[in-house]
């Protein structure tokens, strides 16, 4: 009795043994003919089937979908790759301004703009059909919105900087000859307190002058040196300032095909999270396009 039990058992768990095995080859022939047809909405689906019905029929209140993924996660470049094809073709009309390059397979980075000195924005990521944004590229871009609404720019503050560094280095160059007039004066009364025999109670007055005085000479003396490389920090500071209002220049770039296309950065920001939707949305209306014909 107890053998036959032991059969039993074994045999039930063969079923489901072979059931699950089962399972997991169609899953696998299922993603193999989707690749294959370029049904890429299918694959989507089977890449990660609770995001899927999640995103696309938030209403479903169906038991969780087997996900059995795992078995192919070794082909993400692959799929990536592949997947990267109708995706970036979609994107090139919802965001125009995004230009991408594989710089390994399945590996997308992101340039804003065509324009001269673009910026590398970040990563695409087709498997979840994503932006991967540069935190301080985002950053600025985001920032730069929010001053503008101030009538303000994000590098103003320190240009204004660097200008008012140039007027004052273009003032000391200019005072070179005062500068002069100044330490002659000095040296003169320099050796005025040397030449001076103080009674003992004024030694220390006198001790202090010259002191003052030396401090004086050594006060103009280093705003000399200041000013003989004065020429060069005016250059140095206004290669920074050419640099930063070239920053400035491709941020308005930026803003401007945001606004051309979204119309605003909180839309540009809402259709980024809703990019998967957006997306597999898209290729559910092309699938049902081409079985209607």
């Amino acid at each position: 009795m107890e053998r036959q039990m032991e059969t039993d058992q074994f045999s039930q768990n063969d079923t489901l043994l072979s059931s699950a095995l089962k399972e997991k080859v169609q899953y696998l022939n299922d993603l193999n003919d989707s690749v294959k047809n370029g049904d890429d909405l299918r694959i989507y689906q089977l890449m990660d089937p609770n995001r899927y019905v999640s995103e696309l029929a938030p209403n479903d209140t169906g038991e969780s979908k087997a996900d059995y993924f795992s078995l192919a996660s070794d082909l993400t470049a692959e799929l990536s790759h592949h997947l990267s094809n109708k995706l970036i073709d979609y994107l090139g009309t919802t965001y125009p301004f995004f230009y991408y390059h594989e710089y390994q397979l399945g590996k997308f980075r992101i340039y804003f703009g065509n324009w001269w000195d673009h910026r590398m924005f970040g990563e695409l990521d087709p498997i979840n059909v994503r932006f991967n944004f540069d935190d301080h590229e985002y950053q600025i871009l985001s920032k730069s919105f929010q001053l503008e609404a101030e009538n303000q720019r994000i590098n103003d503050d320190e240009m204004k900087k660097l200008g008012e560094d140039n007027e004052r280095i273009t003032k000391l160059i200019s005072e070179q000859d005062q500068r002069d007039q100044q330490k002659e004066d000095i040296r003169r009364q320099l050796k005025e307190n040397q030449e001076k025999s103080p009674m003992p109670w004024e030694a220390g007055k006198v001790k202090e002058e010259r002191q003052r005085l030396n401090n004086d000479m050594l006060k103009l003396t280093q705003i000399d040196e200041e000013a003989a490389g004065g020429r060069a920090k005016i250059k140095q500071n206004e290669n920074k300032i050419l640099a930063l209002s070239k920053e400035e220049t491709v941020l308005s770039l930026e803003k401007q095909n945001i606004r051309a296309t979204f119309g605003s950065f909180e839309a540009f920001i809402d259709n980024n999270q809703n990019l998967y939707a957006k997306y597999l949305q898209s290729l559910a209306k092309e699938s049902q396009v081409s079985d209607g014909e």
